[in-house]
């Protein structure tokens, strides 16, 4: 088999990884214990953007303006603000407004919310650990030689 094979079968193992499948099929194996199928088939179609948002506002740990959400995401506001209607519909999310400001948006996760966060957080904690063991097979110059490699193959595929 010639490098190049080898490489192309490694990226399409990659691509087919790389589709938030697994993700959230152990999203949903975890959830599955003490939930309804309702909250089984909302928790289904939620993105890895949503995922990510319940996340940032489970880890907060209390009710955060819309702005300071905004500032810490990568999103534009469009985006996030479209997220943030999704999620307060399906009772994910609660937007509110304070009486010393009655224009500002200010979010609080809500218990189904807080758990489905909690959760994707645990995820990413566990995929860390998983990426670290792998890391810790090599060395800084063997990692950094693999870097290299990945940054030059990317900028063979940008040079058509």
């Amino acid at each position: 088999m010639s490098k190049l094979t080898k490489l192309q079968e490694m990226i399409a193992k990659l691509h087919a990884e790389n589709d938030q499948d697994s993700e959230r099929d152990w999203l949903l194996q975890h959830l599955q214990a003490n939930n309804t199928p309702e909250m089984m088939a909302q928790a289904k179609k939620l993105t890895h953007s949503e995922l990510a948002i319940l996340t940032q506002l489970a880890q907060a740990g209390e009710a955060i303006p819309f702005k300071q959400l905004q500032a810490q995401s990568e999103l534009s506001q469009g985006m996030l603000s479209r997220y943030i209607q999704r999620l307060a519909k399906n009772r994910l999310v609660e937007k509110f407004h304070t009486p010393e400001n009655q224009k500002a948006v200010v979010l609080r996760i809500t218990a189904r919310g807080q758990e489905i966060g909690e959760l994707h957080h645990q995820l990413h904690q566990r995929q860390r650990q998983n990426y670290e063991a792998v890391l810790a097979n090599y060395s800084e110059a063997e990692v950094e030689t693999i870097a290299q490699f990945i940054e030059q193959m990317i900028a063979a595929r940008e040079n058509l």
